[in-house]
């Protein structure tokens, strides 16, 4: 009888205890490193701002955070690993308007963004510094506009990838500038500037976090910049609605995202220790030092931030008609 009583004991005490193993599961998140999948090159503006924001939020959430740089398809081969992950939250994107663009443009790809991945928090806004090389000799919209009309044909211009923001921005304001240019597509900004720097390409538009330094250090001529007011770290450059085409803007977001079936709690976890990293002094610091502001949202906030940005793009694309490559 005492035996009896032992065991059914053991296996009550068992049935009461097993459905509460995942949730003592999910309460421990995180209890391993979580990898952010930055869809970029090393060193280049979003690589810069993920690591940046990395090392505030692994020292939050007390585990290490890597970022691991998937660069290639304008950011979606590394939103193709994210969204193919397991919904753990051990898995997150740190991505860019990119997204947005792949969506707005209908470009094919292997993932649906509105089914495959979950909004976690928009994180950076900054705007673009449309750039000339030093060879070029040129050092301002006139005289670019000036060489284009004594050179036809000769220019071209390098972006982040086809289809990227880098490359819509160029591909705009050369097209309103009457400037006829040769795209040449990059796997992420880091690995343009050398061939920038060198000449072999004349002109290139990036995010202002990783091409000021170029320009404060006289290696490259900023020409504008596309936000509507100008950068308070190059006063001196015109924004182009000034000298290009009226009331043109556009920014460079970056954004953070996770597989689509990730436990509401680990989003609110994530999001929550993104939020404080972005309102940390030394962060906003840096961002503003490099010219890009931060925009911490929740996962709501963000998703509809995200519908209004690809509807805005599409519009874009019916009214012009732009072709991408």
């Amino acid at each position: 009888m005492k035996f009896t009583y032992m065991l059914a004991a053991t296996l009550v005490g068992g049935l009461i205890l097993a459905p509460l193993a995942p949730a003592a599961a999910e309460a421990v998140y995180p209890s391993k490193p979580i990898r952010v999948i930055v869809p970029f090159a090393a060193g280049g503006a979003t690589d810069q701002v993920a690591r940046l924001l990395a090392t505030k939020v692994s020292a939050s959430l007390g585990t290490p955070v890597v970022v691991e740089n998937r660069p290639g398809a304008n950011g979606n081969i590394g939103a193709e690993t994210v969204a193919q992950a397991a919904p753990d939250g051990y898995t997150l994107l740190h991505s860019t308007s990119a997204l947005g663009f792949t969506a707005a443009f209908g470009q094919k790809v292997s993932y649906a963004l509105d089914k495959n991945l979950e909004p976690v928090s928009l994180l950076i806004d900054q705007p673009l510094l449309i750039m000339a090389s030093n060879p070029l000799g040129v050092a301002n919209v006139a005289d670019l506009k000036a060489y284009a009309r004594q050179h036809p044909g000769k220019l071209n211009y390098g972006s982040s990838g086809t289809g990227n923001l880098t490359h819509l921005a160029m591909f705009v304001l050369l097209q309103a500038a009457g400037i006829e240019a040769t795209h040449i597509p990059y796997k992420g900004g880091a690995g343009a500037f050398p061939d920038f720097i060198a000449g072999r390409l004349d002109l290139f538009a990036d995010p202002i976090n990783s091409a000021y330094p170029y320009v404060r250090d006289g290696r490259v001529k900023a020409l504008a910049v596309t936000g509507m007011q100008r950068s308070a770290l190059l006063p001196d450059v015109p924004t182009a609605s000034e000298v290009i085409l009226p009331g043109f803007q556009m920014g460079a977001w970056q954004a953070l995202m996770a597989p689509a079936g990730t436990p509401p709690e680990v989003i609110a976890r994530v999001n929550h220790a993104y939020v404080v990293a972005l309102k940390d002094s030394e962060v906003t610091a840096r961002l503003a030092s490099q010219g890009a502001v931060a925009k911490a949202t929740s996962p709501q906030e963000f998703r509809t931030f995200l519908s209004a940005e690809i509807e805005r793009w599409k519009k874009v694309v019916q009214d012009s008609g732009i072709q991408l490559d």
